[in-house]
């Protein structure tokens, strides 16, 4: 074997198919529900409204930039290097991320009750775990950042 090169192992292996599986069913799943109930909650708006047009546009947008923003930095980061945003500082933006797709869910719905709140909190949860696991899924080595960096004390 080649110096450098690592042996992908089957949990490994398996590992990453799911997380690809999961993340090609539930990132256009949530990014479709977003521009959907986007373009119905811009249809309430005004017809001179110029948001009608650019909320089916931006939501998704928003949604996937910023998540992907914050799901990069805390996945690059480790406490003596922090990257972008760090391990701490991208929760600002996933509140963002979070109320505007309930805004979106709830205010695209047809029937705004506790319904279209459950099925908002469901796809919601479902696409930002998608987009969250997106790094990992493209760079396996990031999952190494979970694992603790030296041994644990002999408790002898």
């Amino acid at each position: 074997m080649a110096k450098g090169k690592t042996t992908i192992g089957p949990a490994d292996w398996a590992m990453r198919v799911g997380l690809w599986l999961y993340a090609l069913v539930s990132i256009p799943l949530y990014l479709w529900f977003l521009h959907h109930m986007g373009g119905r909650w811009g249809q309430q708006l005004p017809a001179d409204d110029k948001l009608r047009f650019w909320l089916p546009i931006v939501v998704p947008l928003a949604a996937f930039a910023f998540t992907l923003t914050s799901s990069t930095s805390w996945w690059w980061s480790t406490e003596e290097r922090p990257f972008f945003l760090g391990r701490k500082h991208w929760r600002f933006l996933m509140v963002f991320v979070v109320a505007l797709s309930l805004m979106a869910g709830y205010f695209g719905s047809a029937h705004q009750d506790f319904v279209a709140v459950l099925l908002t909190v469901m796809v919601t949860t479902i696409g930002i775990a998608g987009l969250w696991l997106l790094p990992p899924a493209l760079a396996p080595q990031l999952l190494d950042t979970l694992a603790p960096k030296t041994a644990p004390a002999d408790r002898s």
